[in-house]
Protein backbone atom coordinates (compact mmCIF):
# COMPACT_ATOMS: atom_id res chain seq x y z
CA UNK A 1 0.00 0.00 0.00
CA UNK A 2 1.34 3.86 -0.33
CA UNK A 3 1.80 5.50 2.63
CA UNK A 4 2.73 9.13 1.67
CA UNK A 5 4.53 11.31 4.22
CA UNK A 6 2.96 14.57 5.64
CA UNK A 7 3.98 17.24 2.53
CA UNK A 8 7.15 19.00 3.60
CA UNK A 9 7.51 17.06 6.84
CA UNK A 10 11.22 17.52 8.27
CA UNK A 11 11.50 13.75 9.82
CA UNK A 12 14.94 14.77 11.41
CA UNK A 13 13.34 17.83 13.02
CA UNK A 14 10.19 15.83 14.22
CA UNK A 15 12.24 12.86 15.48
CA UNK A 16 14.46 15.71 17.67
CA UNK A 17 11.04 18.08 19.04
CA UNK A 18 8.69 15.26 19.42
CA UNK A 19 10.55 12.14 18.60
CA UNK A 20 7.11 11.49 16.63
CA UNK A 21 7.85 10.73 12.92
CA UNK A 22 4.60 10.04 11.23
CA UNK A 23 5.35 7.26 8.10
CA UNK A 24 1.69 6.18 7.58
CA UNK A 25 -1.38 8.10 6.76
CA UNK A 26 -4.77 6.19 7.84
CA UNK A 27 -7.39 6.66 9.61
CA UNK A 28 -5.83 7.15 13.13
CA UNK A 29 -2.29 7.62 11.42
CA UNK A 30 0.89 5.53 12.77
CA UNK A 31 3.19 7.46 14.56
CA UNK A 32 6.97 6.08 15.01
CA UNK A 33 8.29 7.27 18.73
CA UNK A 34 11.61 7.09 20.00
CA UNK A 35 11.70 5.62 23.74
CA UNK A 36 13.25 9.30 25.10
CA UNK A 37 14.35 12.80 23.95
CA UNK A 38 17.44 11.56 24.55
CA UNK A 39 17.47 8.73 21.87
CA UNK A 40 17.42 11.10 19.33
CA UNK A 41 20.63 12.23 19.11
CA UNK A 42 21.77 8.20 17.94
CA UNK A 43 21.41 7.43 14.48
CA UNK A 44 18.60 4.42 14.57
CA UNK A 45 18.67 2.25 11.38
CA UNK A 46 16.04 -0.08 10.59
CA UNK A 47 17.10 -3.52 10.56
CA UNK A 48 16.15 -4.98 7.37
CA UNK A 49 16.78 -8.70 8.53
CA UNK A 50 13.72 -8.44 10.94
CA UNK A 51 11.48 -6.98 8.39
CA UNK A 52 8.10 -7.22 9.99
CA UNK A 53 6.26 -5.69 12.96
CA UNK A 54 6.93 -8.31 16.28
CA UNK A 55 4.47 -9.02 18.93
CA UNK A 56 4.80 -8.29 22.68
CA UNK A 57 6.44 -11.64 23.65
CA UNK A 58 9.18 -11.50 20.79
CA UNK A 59 10.25 -8.37 21.61
CA UNK A 60 10.69 -9.21 25.52
CA UNK A 61 12.32 -12.22 25.15
CA UNK A 62 14.84 -10.50 22.75
CA UNK A 63 14.96 -7.12 25.05
CA UNK A 64 17.51 -9.44 27.11
CA UNK A 65 20.03 -9.78 24.72
CA UNK A 66 20.15 -6.30 24.10
CA UNK A 67 23.51 -4.50 25.19
CA UNK A 68 24.68 -0.98 26.52
CA UNK A 69 27.07 0.83 24.66
CA UNK A 70 30.04 3.29 26.17
CA UNK A 71 27.44 6.28 25.09
CA UNK A 72 24.71 4.93 27.35
CA UNK A 73 22.06 3.58 24.85
CA UNK A 74 21.01 0.43 23.66
CA UNK A 75 22.91 -1.22 20.62
CA UNK A 76 18.85 -1.39 18.83
CA UNK A 77 15.34 -0.51 19.85
CA UNK A 78 12.34 -1.45 19.37
CA UNK A 79 9.82 0.73 17.84
CA UNK A 80 6.11 -0.19 16.71
CA UNK A 81 7.66 -3.64 16.68
CA UNK A 82 10.37 -2.86 14.47
CA UNK A 83 13.71 -3.07 14.91
CA UNK A 84 16.33 -0.43 14.68
CA UNK A 85 20.39 -0.85 15.74
CA UNK A 86 22.68 1.29 15.24
CA UNK A 87 25.57 -0.22 12.49
CA UNK A 88 25.28 -1.73 9.93
CA UNK A 89 25.64 -5.76 9.54
CA UNK A 90 27.86 -5.77 6.26
CA UNK A 91 31.16 -5.06 7.36
CA UNK A 92 34.14 -4.26 4.78
CA UNK A 93 36.69 -6.23 6.89
CA UNK A 94 40.25 -7.04 6.26
CA UNK A 95 40.35 -11.02 6.73
CA UNK A 96 42.01 -13.33 7.44
CA UNK A 97 38.80 -15.03 6.29
CA UNK A 98 38.83 -18.86 6.70
CA UNK A 99 36.92 -21.08 3.43
CA UNK A 100 36.92 -23.71 6.17
CA UNK A 101 34.66 -22.23 8.63
CA UNK A 102 31.87 -21.34 6.27
CA UNK A 103 32.19 -24.66 4.12
CA UNK A 104 31.57 -27.10 7.15
CA UNK A 105 29.57 -24.81 9.00
CA UNK A 106 26.68 -27.26 8.61
CA UNK A 107 28.69 -30.17 10.05
CA UNK A 108 30.11 -28.10 12.88
CA UNK A 109 26.55 -26.03 13.69
CA UNK A 110 23.62 -28.11 12.78
CA UNK A 111 23.57 -30.46 15.69
CA UNK A 112 23.23 -27.64 18.06
CA UNK A 113 20.00 -26.00 15.52
CA UNK A 114 18.86 -29.70 15.93
CA UNK A 115 19.36 -30.34 19.37
CA UNK A 116 17.40 -27.10 20.01
CA UNK A 117 14.34 -27.72 17.42
CA UNK A 118 13.85 -31.28 19.58
CA UNK A 119 13.66 -29.98 22.53
CA UNK A 120 11.23 -26.97 21.61
CA UNK A 121 9.03 -29.72 20.10
CA UNK A 122 9.41 -32.44 22.52
CA UNK A 123 8.53 -29.66 24.91
CA UNK A 124 5.28 -30.66 27.30
CA UNK A 125 3.58 -28.16 29.47
CA UNK A 126 2.19 -30.77 31.68
CA UNK A 127 5.68 -31.11 32.71
CA UNK A 128 6.37 -28.44 34.30
CA UNK A 129 6.04 -28.03 38.01
CA UNK A 130 4.69 -24.90 39.69
CA UNK A 131 7.32 -22.13 39.72
CA UNK A 132 9.37 -23.83 37.61
CA UNK A 133 7.90 -22.14 34.69
CA UNK A 134 10.66 -19.15 34.05
CA UNK A 135 13.40 -21.68 33.86
CA UNK A 136 11.34 -24.05 31.62
CA UNK A 137 10.42 -21.53 29.27
CA UNK A 138 14.09 -19.32 29.37
CA UNK A 139 16.36 -22.06 29.22
CA UNK A 140 16.12 -23.83 25.82
CA UNK A 141 15.85 -19.92 24.56
CA UNK A 142 19.53 -19.83 26.12
CA UNK A 143 20.13 -22.61 24.20
CA UNK A 144 18.38 -21.09 20.80
CA UNK A 145 20.44 -18.13 20.73
CA UNK A 146 23.97 -19.54 21.59
CA UNK A 147 22.91 -22.09 18.29
CA UNK A 148 21.74 -18.96 16.12
CA UNK A 149 24.99 -17.22 16.75
CA UNK A 150 27.18 -19.66 16.50
CA UNK A 151 25.25 -20.61 12.87
CA UNK A 152 25.55 -16.82 11.43
CA UNK A 153 29.34 -16.25 12.78
CA UNK A 154 30.00 -19.22 10.58
CA UNK A 155 27.91 -17.80 7.55
CA UNK A 156 27.42 -14.49 7.62
CA UNK A 157 29.73 -13.43 9.71
CA UNK A 158 32.55 -14.83 7.41
CA UNK A 159 30.55 -13.84 3.89
CA UNK A 160 29.47 -10.70 4.42
CA UNK A 161 33.08 -8.86 5.41
CA UNK A 162 34.74 -11.00 2.56
CA UNK A 163 32.49 -10.38 0.01
CA UNK A 164 32.72 -6.39 0.81
CA UNK A 165 36.47 -7.02 0.61
CA UNK A 166 36.55 -8.71 -2.80
CA UNK A 167 34.58 -5.88 -4.17
CA UNK A 168 36.76 -3.38 -2.36
CA UNK A 169 39.85 -5.28 -4.03
CA UNK A 170 38.34 -5.95 -7.42
CA UNK A 171 37.17 -2.37 -8.12
CA UNK A 172 40.95 -1.01 -6.87
CA UNK A 173 42.56 -3.65 -9.77
CA UNK A 174 39.91 -3.24 -12.25
CA UNK A 175 38.69 0.32 -11.82
CA UNK A 176 34.82 0.89 -10.35
CA UNK A 177 33.24 0.52 -13.56
CA UNK A 178 34.02 -3.30 -13.08
CA UNK A 179 31.49 -3.42 -10.56
CA UNK A 180 29.24 -5.47 -12.43
CA UNK A 181 31.63 -7.68 -13.66
CA UNK A 182 32.85 -8.33 -9.44
CA UNK A 183 29.26 -8.97 -8.52
CA UNK A 184 28.26 -11.81 -11.52
CA UNK A 185 31.43 -13.85 -9.75
CA UNK A 186 29.34 -14.25 -6.17
CA UNK A 187 26.20 -15.21 -8.04
CA UNK A 188 24.90 -18.93 -9.52
CA UNK A 189 25.47 -20.80 -7.32
CA UNK A 190 22.46 -23.11 -5.71
CA UNK A 191 21.22 -22.61 -2.50
CA UNK A 192 17.77 -23.52 -0.33
CA UNK A 193 16.31 -20.75 -1.09
CA UNK A 194 16.40 -21.55 -5.14
CA UNK A 195 15.80 -25.08 -3.99
CA UNK A 196 12.98 -24.15 -2.48
CA UNK A 197 11.22 -21.58 -5.38
CA UNK A 198 12.36 -24.48 -8.19
CA UNK A 199 9.47 -26.82 -5.70
CA UNK A 200 7.06 -24.30 -6.49
CA UNK A 201 8.03 -23.39 -10.05
CA UNK A 202 7.33 -27.26 -10.55
CA UNK A 203 4.05 -27.15 -9.07
CA UNK A 204 2.63 -24.39 -11.24
CA UNK A 205 4.12 -25.85 -14.24
CA UNK A 206 1.58 -28.81 -13.11
CA UNK A 207 -1.21 -26.39 -12.04
CA UNK A 208 -0.65 -24.74 -15.45
CA UNK A 209 -1.90 -27.50 -17.49
CA UNK A 210 -5.14 -28.40 -15.76
CA UNK A 211 -7.96 -25.63 -15.27
CA UNK A 212 -9.49 -27.48 -12.12
CA UNK A 213 -5.97 -27.42 -10.51
CA UNK A 214 -5.09 -24.21 -11.21
CA UNK A 215 -8.24 -22.52 -10.62
CA UNK A 216 -8.04 -24.44 -7.05
CA UNK A 217 -4.82 -23.15 -5.90
CA UNK A 218 -5.75 -19.88 -7.41
CA UNK A 219 -8.39 -20.05 -4.68
CA UNK A 220 -6.01 -21.21 -1.49
CA UNK A 221 -6.93 -24.99 -2.04
CA UNK A 222 -5.47 -28.21 -2.90
CA UNK A 223 -7.41 -29.83 -5.56
CA UNK A 224 -9.13 -32.72 -4.73
CA UNK A 225 -9.47 -33.78 -8.22
CA UNK A 226 -9.46 -37.23 -9.76
CA UNK A 227 -7.06 -35.90 -12.87
CA UNK A 228 -3.48 -37.27 -13.22
CA UNK A 229 -2.35 -33.61 -12.90
CA UNK A 230 -4.29 -32.95 -9.68
CA UNK A 231 -2.40 -36.29 -8.27
CA UNK A 232 0.82 -35.55 -9.01
CA UNK A 233 -0.01 -31.71 -7.69
CA UNK A 234 -0.91 -33.29 -4.36
CA UNK A 235 2.59 -35.47 -4.22
CA UNK A 236 4.15 -32.50 -5.00
CA UNK A 237 2.64 -30.20 -2.73
CA UNK A 238 3.07 -32.92 0.17
CA UNK A 239 6.75 -33.27 -0.76
CA UNK A 240 7.03 -29.04 -0.81
CA UNK A 241 5.59 -29.06 2.81
CA UNK A 242 7.51 -32.16 3.96
CA UNK A 243 11.11 -30.15 3.12
CA UNK A 244 9.56 -26.42 3.14
CA UNK A 245 6.84 -26.29 5.65
CA UNK A 246 9.14 -24.45 8.59
CA UNK A 247 9.12 -21.23 6.32
CA UNK A 248 8.03 -18.68 8.13
CA UNK A 249 6.41 -15.04 7.16
CA UNK A 250 8.91 -12.38 7.92
CA UNK A 251 10.16 -14.63 10.59
CA UNK A 252 6.92 -13.42 12.66
CA UNK A 253 6.42 -16.15 15.51
CA UNK A 254 2.60 -15.34 15.57
CA UNK A 255 2.23 -15.94 12.12
CA UNK A 256 1.67 -19.49 10.90
CA UNK A 257 4.36 -21.46 8.84
CA UNK A 258 3.48 -22.92 5.38
CA UNK A 259 2.74 -26.34 7.08
CA UNK A 260 0.17 -24.66 9.05
CA UNK A 261 -1.08 -22.46 6.71
CA UNK A 262 -0.58 -23.20 3.26
CA UNK A 263 -2.07 -20.25 1.25
CA UNK A 264 1.46 -18.69 1.21
CA UNK A 265 2.66 -21.19 -1.06
CA UNK A 266 -0.23 -21.80 -3.18
CA UNK A 267 -0.58 -17.92 -3.96
CA UNK A 268 3.07 -18.38 -5.00
CA UNK A 269 2.19 -21.20 -6.98
CA UNK A 270 -0.80 -19.36 -8.32
CA UNK A 271 1.48 -16.16 -9.47
CA UNK A 272 3.96 -18.70 -11.26
CA UNK A 273 1.68 -20.40 -13.40
CA UNK A 274 1.38 -17.20 -15.64
CA UNK A 275 5.12 -17.20 -16.49
CA UNK A 276 6.71 -17.96 -19.48
CA UNK A 277 9.21 -20.79 -19.19
CA UNK A 278 11.97 -18.34 -18.77
CA UNK A 279 11.41 -17.54 -15.53
CA UNK A 280 12.53 -21.40 -14.27
CA UNK A 281 14.65 -20.69 -11.62
CA UNK A 282 17.13 -23.52 -13.03
CA UNK A 283 17.22 -21.95 -16.45
CA UNK A 284 18.67 -18.14 -14.76
CA UNK A 285 21.08 -20.56 -12.13
CA UNK A 286 22.60 -21.35 -15.80
CA UNK A 287 23.14 -18.08 -17.29
CA UNK A 288 24.14 -16.92 -13.92
CA UNK A 289 26.56 -19.75 -13.46
CA UNK A 290 27.76 -19.12 -17.32
CA UNK A 291 28.78 -15.80 -17.34
CA UNK A 292 30.37 -16.23 -13.41
CA UNK A 293 32.41 -18.90 -15.60
CA UNK A 294 33.32 -16.76 -18.01
CA UNK A 295 34.59 -14.12 -15.97
CA UNK A 296 36.48 -16.57 -13.23
CA UNK A 297 38.57 -17.99 -16.49
CA UNK A 298 39.71 -14.68 -17.38
CA UNK A 299 40.71 -14.33 -13.71
CA UNK A 300 42.48 -17.53 -14.05
CA UNK A 301 44.66 -16.42 -17.20
CA UNK A 302 45.74 -13.33 -15.75
CA UNK A 303 47.17 -14.91 -12.63
CA UNK A 304 48.38 -17.49 -14.80
CA UNK A 305 50.32 -14.37 -16.34
CA UNK A 306 51.79 -13.37 -13.16
CA UNK A 307 49.42 -10.45 -12.36
CA UNK A 308 50.89 -9.90 -8.32
CA UNK A 309 47.25 -8.65 -7.56
CA UNK A 310 45.89 -11.93 -8.59
CA UNK A 311 46.33 -14.30 -5.49
CA UNK A 312 44.83 -11.83 -2.83
CA UNK A 313 41.93 -11.74 -5.01
CA UNK A 314 40.93 -15.32 -5.31
CA UNK A 315 42.31 -16.11 -1.59
CA UNK A 316 39.35 -13.58 -0.58
CA UNK A 317 36.77 -14.84 -3.67
CA UNK A 318 36.79 -18.57 -1.97
CA UNK A 319 34.92 -17.52 1.26
CA UNK A 320 33.04 -14.32 -0.77
CA UNK A 321 31.24 -16.81 -3.25
CA UNK A 322 29.22 -18.54 -0.46
CA UNK A 323 27.30 -15.38 -0.66
CA UNK A 324 23.97 -17.07 -1.69
CA UNK A 325 24.79 -20.38 -0.02
CA UNK A 326 25.23 -19.18 3.33
CA UNK A 327 22.70 -16.81 3.62
CA UNK A 328 19.70 -18.31 2.01
CA UNK A 329 21.36 -21.87 3.82
CA UNK A 330 21.26 -20.44 7.07
CA UNK A 331 18.24 -19.03 6.96
CA UNK A 332 15.49 -21.79 6.15
CA UNK A 333 17.93 -24.70 7.97
CA UNK A 334 18.29 -22.33 11.33
CA UNK A 335 16.50 -19.26 11.22
CA UNK A 336 13.10 -20.46 10.13
CA UNK A 337 13.20 -23.89 11.54
CA UNK A 338 13.81 -22.41 14.59
CA UNK A 339 11.41 -20.28 14.80
CA UNK A 340 8.47 -22.49 13.74
CA UNK A 341 9.63 -25.22 16.48
CA UNK A 342 9.37 -21.80 19.41
CA UNK A 343 6.25 -20.88 17.40
CA UNK A 344 4.82 -24.45 18.31
CA UNK A 345 5.93 -24.41 22.12
CA UNK A 346 4.36 -20.99 22.45
CA UNK A 347 1.20 -22.50 21.16
CA UNK A 348 1.09 -25.69 23.80
CA UNK A 349 1.48 -22.86 26.54
CA UNK A 350 -1.35 -20.66 24.76
CA UNK A 351 -3.29 -23.72 24.65
CA UNK A 352 -2.53 -23.95 28.62
CA UNK A 353 -3.75 -20.53 29.27
CA UNK A 354 -7.42 -20.94 27.36
CA UNK A 355 -8.17 -23.08 30.70
CA UNK A 356 -7.27 -20.32 32.82
CA UNK A 357 -9.05 -17.60 30.72
CA UNK A 358 -6.81 -17.04 27.69
CA UNK A 359 -9.56 -16.36 24.88
CA UNK A 360 -7.09 -18.35 22.28
CA UNK A 361 -4.08 -19.78 22.27
CA UNK A 362 -2.18 -17.91 19.67
CA UNK A 363 -3.32 -14.81 22.06
CA UNK A 364 -0.31 -16.06 23.89
CA UNK A 365 1.87 -13.85 21.69
CA UNK A 366 0.83 -10.44 22.69
CA UNK A 367 1.67 -11.32 25.96
CA UNK A 368 5.08 -9.88 27.44
CA UNK A 369 7.54 -12.66 28.85
CA UNK A 370 6.69 -11.72 32.15
CA UNK A 371 3.33 -11.83 31.95
CA UNK A 372 3.09 -14.97 30.37
CA UNK A 373 5.20 -16.32 33.56
CA UNK A 374 2.73 -14.53 36.00
CA UNK A 375 -0.80 -15.47 33.81
CA UNK A 376 1.25 -19.57 34.45
CA UNK A 377 2.46 -19.40 37.94
CA UNK A 378 0.09 -16.80 39.65
CA UNK A 379 -2.96 -17.16 37.42
CA UNK A 380 -2.70 -13.00 37.20
CA UNK A 381 -4.30 -12.44 33.92
CA UNK A 382 -4.05 -9.94 31.61
CA UNK A 383 -7.48 -8.21 30.22
CA UNK A 384 -8.81 -9.25 27.04
CA UNK A 385 -9.35 -5.55 25.93
CA UNK A 386 -5.56 -5.01 26.53
CA UNK A 387 -4.96 -8.41 24.30
CA UNK A 388 -7.33 -7.05 21.71
CA UNK A 389 -5.59 -3.64 21.85
CA UNK A 390 -2.74 -5.03 21.29
CA UNK A 391 -3.81 -7.05 18.65
CA UNK A 392 -5.36 -4.39 16.77
CA UNK A 393 -2.36 -2.17 17.07
CA UNK A 394 0.33 -4.10 16.12
CA UNK A 395 -2.09 -5.10 12.83
CA UNK A 396 -1.77 -1.23 12.17
CA UNK A 397 1.71 -1.25 12.70
CA UNK A 398 2.72 -3.51 10.28
CA UNK A 399 0.06 -1.53 7.04
CA UNK A 400 2.88 0.60 6.68
CA UNK A 401 6.66 0.82 5.62
CA UNK A 402 8.96 2.03 9.13
CA UNK A 403 11.24 4.61 8.44
CA UNK A 404 14.63 3.45 7.10
CA UNK A 405 16.03 5.79 10.23
CA UNK A 406 14.89 7.34 13.33
CA UNK A 407 16.77 9.66 15.23
CA UNK A 408 20.10 11.93 14.42
CA UNK A 409 20.29 12.31 10.72
CA UNK A 410 16.90 10.79 10.03
CA UNK A 411 16.14 10.07 6.20
CA UNK A 412 13.94 13.37 5.15
CA UNK A 413 11.67 11.87 2.35
CA UNK A 414 12.58 12.95 -0.97
CA UNK A 415 10.10 15.17 -3.19
CA UNK A 416 11.67 14.40 -6.15
CA UNK A 417 10.42 12.07 -9.49
CA UNK A 418 14.27 10.46 -9.51
CA UNK A 419 15.60 8.10 -6.75
CA UNK A 420 19.31 7.01 -5.86
CA UNK A 421 19.61 4.10 -4.02
CA UNK A 422 22.03 1.55 -4.30
CA UNK A 423 22.67 -0.48 -7.44
CA UNK A 424 21.86 -4.28 -6.35
CA UNK A 425 21.55 -5.87 -9.75
CA UNK A 426 22.43 -5.11 -13.10
CA UNK A 427 20.16 -3.78 -15.72
CA UNK A 428 16.99 -1.37 -16.62
CA UNK A 429 13.28 -2.70 -16.20
CA UNK A 430 10.26 0.14 -16.95
CA UNK A 431 7.37 -1.47 -15.05
CA UNK A 432 3.96 -1.10 -12.65
CA UNK A 433 5.28 -0.81 -8.91
CA UNK A 434 3.44 -2.31 -6.65
CA UNK A 435 4.19 -0.83 -3.06
CA UNK A 436 4.02 -3.50 -0.28
CA UNK A 437 4.63 -3.21 3.36
CA UNK A 438 5.09 -6.65 4.07
CA UNK A 439 4.99 -10.35 2.59
CA UNK A 440 1.15 -10.76 3.76
CA UNK A 441 0.19 -8.27 0.51
CA UNK A 442 2.56 -10.15 -1.98
CA UNK A 443 -0.50 -12.28 -3.43
CA UNK A 444 -1.31 -8.78 -5.22
CA UNK A 445 1.65 -8.54 -7.59
CA UNK A 446 1.16 -9.76 -11.07
CA UNK A 447 3.93 -10.70 -13.95
CA UNK A 448 6.03 -8.14 -14.69
CA UNK A 449 5.03 -5.76 -11.78
CA UNK A 450 8.03 -3.45 -9.76
CA UNK A 451 8.02 -4.69 -6.12
CA UNK A 452 8.66 -1.68 -3.87
CA UNK A 453 9.16 -2.81 -0.66
CA UNK A 454 10.78 -2.10 2.42
CA UNK A 455 13.29 -4.85 2.67
CA UNK A 456 12.91 -8.47 1.80
CA UNK A 457 13.67 -11.80 3.26
CA UNK A 458 13.96 -15.28 1.83
CA UNK A 459 10.61 -15.46 1.74
CA UNK A 460 9.85 -13.51 -0.94
CA UNK A 461 12.39 -15.32 -2.88
CA UNK A 462 9.52 -17.18 -5.20
CA UNK A 463 8.38 -13.87 -6.07
CA UNK A 464 11.81 -13.00 -7.60
CA UNK A 465 10.26 -15.10 -10.72
CA UNK A 466 7.14 -13.16 -10.93
CA UNK A 467 8.22 -9.17 -10.98
CA UNK A 468 9.98 -7.79 -13.57
CA UNK A 469 12.77 -5.68 -11.26
CA UNK A 470 13.09 -4.66 -7.54
CA UNK A 471 12.90 -1.52 -5.33
CA UNK A 472 13.80 -1.33 -1.87
CA UNK A 473 14.00 1.15 0.95
CA UNK A 474 17.09 -0.16 3.16
CA UNK A 475 19.88 -2.68 1.85
CA UNK A 476 23.21 -2.80 0.29
CA UNK A 477 24.69 -4.59 -2.63
CA UNK A 478 25.26 -7.69 -0.42
CA UNK A 479 21.92 -8.36 1.66
CA UNK A 480 18.97 -10.37 0.30
CA UNK A 481 17.43 -8.37 -2.20
CA UNK A 482 19.94 -7.09 -4.17
CA UNK A 483 21.93 -11.18 -3.88
CA UNK A 484 19.06 -12.94 -5.11
CA UNK A 485 17.68 -10.10 -7.96
CA UNK A 486 21.19 -11.25 -9.36
CA UNK A 487 20.31 -14.89 -8.92
CA UNK A 488 17.19 -14.09 -10.85
CA UNK A 489 18.72 -11.66 -13.27
CA UNK A 490 16.50 -8.98 -12.61
CA UNK A 491 17.59 -5.24 -12.50
CA UNK A 492 17.58 -3.82 -8.32
CA UNK A 493 17.92 -0.62 -6.90
CA UNK A 494 18.25 -1.44 -2.82
CA UNK A 495 18.56 1.15 -0.04
CA UNK A 496 16.39 3.83 -1.54
CA UNK A 497 15.52 5.73 1.00
CA UNK A 498 12.09 6.76 1.45
CA UNK A 499 11.08 4.58 -1.95
CA UNK A 500 8.26 2.71 -0.25
CA UNK A 501 6.43 6.68 0.62
CA UNK A 502 7.61 8.42 -2.45
CA UNK A 503 6.36 6.00 -5.05
CA UNK A 504 2.90 5.29 -5.86
CA UNK A 505 1.11 1.90 -5.85
CA UNK A 506 0.21 1.46 -9.84
CA UNK A 507 2.59 4.10 -11.04
CA UNK A 508 5.07 3.43 -13.99
CA UNK A 509 8.94 3.44 -12.68
CA UNK A 510 12.25 2.36 -14.58
CA UNK A 511 14.64 0.89 -12.56
CA UNK A 512 17.91 1.19 -13.44
CA UNK A 513 19.91 -1.19 -11.63
CA UNK A 514 23.42 -0.39 -13.15
CA UNK A 515 23.49 3.27 -11.94
CA UNK A 516 21.08 2.73 -8.76
CA UNK A 517 18.14 5.28 -10.03
CA UNK A 518 14.97 4.62 -9.89
CA UNK A 519 12.91 6.90 -12.52
CA UNK A 520 8.64 7.56 -11.09
CA UNK A 521 6.34 8.86 -13.94
CA UNK A 522 4.04 11.01 -12.60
Amino acid sequence: MHNPAPNGADTASMAREGMRVVVGENEDGVVFELPSAAHADVAWMHNEHLPGAATPLEISIRDVRVRTLPDGFPDSIMVNGYGYGRGQITNAGAGPFDPSIVANWRAARMPAVDAVIAEYEAFDPASIAPGDWRTALAEPDVRFWLAFGGVHRDTVGQVLPAAARWLDLYAERFGDDSRDDALAMLAGFANESGRRTSALWNLSRIAATDSSVLDAVASGIVSTGDTAAAAAFRTGFQTLLEQFGSTTIMHLMDLPTWREDPAVPLSMIAAMAGTEPGGDPLVLEAHAIERRHVLEAELKRLEADGDPALPALREVLAVAQYLAPASEDHNLLCDQRMIAAARGRFLRVGAVLTARGLAAAGDVFYLTFDELVDWLEESRTVPAEVIAQRRTELARWRTVSPPTRLGAQSAVVPDAVVLRGTAGSAGVYRGRARVLASLEDAGSLEIGDVLVCPATAPEWTPYFSVIGALVSDVGGVLTHAAVVAREFGIPAVVGAAGATAVIPDGAFVTVDGSRGLVTVER
